[in-house]
């Protein structure tokens, strides 16, 4: 990632002097004003909202990751209950106009078809969509990590009770360089 597009509230985000505001936004809390630095804030200290950050971020990012053979499946699923719709309205729709007869029950099956189709896509895009929110997060993560001459390595075991909740064991080492 090009280091021009990190932001400098992004630096804040993982430092313990970061306050936030609504009507100011993101401020450093030892002079209280807005963040100005040029690449590199000689001043962030990193330490429980760093750990935080790490740890929310590559939680998401490998939750999305989890979900790629679902969302695929899905999306095969309901492609092919509207593709059979599809094919099965142009048998009917055949059969009825060889009767002689003209219907709107083309039109029906031909909207009903259209649900499960759009559902195939709406699926498709939300995966999309999480998966690229994630990686953008995770990408700035870790060119701000490497910034700091830093490194991690983390662990996450996803644990899913019989609920299907889910709990996340994080082992998560910092090296400094």
């Amino acid at each position: 990632m090009n280091k021009s597009i990190l932001k400098n509230s992004d630096h804040c985000k993982l430092c313990d002097n970061m306050h936030f505001d609504f009507n100011k936004g993101v401020f450093c809390g030892l002079d209280m004003k807005r963040p100005k630095f040029n690449n590199k804030c000689i001043n962030i200290y990193l330490d429980e909202a760093y750990k935080e950050k790490i740890k929310t971020i590559n939680i998401e990012y490998e939750s999305v990751l989890k979900t790629k053979t679902d969302t695929f499946g899905h999306i095969i699923i309901y492609s092919t209950i509207g593709v059979f719709i599809l094919i099965l309205n142009y048998v009917l729709t055949q059969y009825i106009f060889n009767k002689g007869f003209i219907s709107t029950i083309s039109i029906i099956i031909f909207v009903i078809a259209l649900i499960p189709l759009g559902r195939a896509i709406g699926i498709f895009n939300f995966y999309r969509t999480a998966l690229s929110i994630a990686k953008k997060k995770k990408m700035i993560l870790d060119e701000l990590t490497k910034l700091y001459n830093h490194s991690y390595d983390i662990n996450i075991e996803h644990i899913v009770d019989s609920l299907k909740n889910v709990e996340h064991k994080v082992d998560l080492s910092i090296k400094k360089k």
